[in-house]
């Protein structure tokens, strides 16, 4: 009788701790995405066209697409043309790096108390997360 009783407390504390495991994991999902959205609304986006510097000749930001548009034409005129291929893919590639590359991110002024609100829910939500998923299992 008493090895049941001990069975039962066995089961009981298993089952309430994936349950708390669960709990935990989404408290930390949804800190980490009010956190991580609070700082979203404190950050300004900015775009702005540079020139490259290649030596000393200045390259804007959009003759970069020149070397596409070469591309495809050539594509379409010799459609079996690996050279035309590999011209039209790095200059997509290149394209998409001067774009992300023209992105400034500025932080807006916030108060302390703010401050240490939002890491600290974006560093709480993601220890409760990393903690829930690399747990050892019995």
């Amino acid at each position: 009788m008493a090895q049941d009783e001990k069975d039962k407390k066995t089961i009981q504390y298993s089952t309430s701790s994936s349950g708390n495991e669960l709990l935990q994991c989404f408290a930390g999902i949804l800190l980490l995405g009010a956190g991580l959205y609070i700082l979203s609304t404190r950050i300004v986006v900015h775009s702005s066209w540079y020139m490259w510097r290649i030596g000393s000749f200045d390259v804007s930001s959009g003759a970069v697409t020149i070397p596409l548009i070469i591309g495809i034409i050539w594509c379409v005129v010799d459609s079996k043309s690996i050279i035309a291929k590999i011209l039209t893919t790095l200059s997509a590639i290149f394209i998409v790096i001067s774009i992300i590359l023209s992105v400034r991110l500025n932080f807006i002024g916030t108060s302390m108390f703010l401050y240490v609100v939002i890491f600290g829910m974006i560093a709480v939500g993601s220890g409760l997360i990393i903690k829930t998923l690399f747990k050892k299992r019995d």
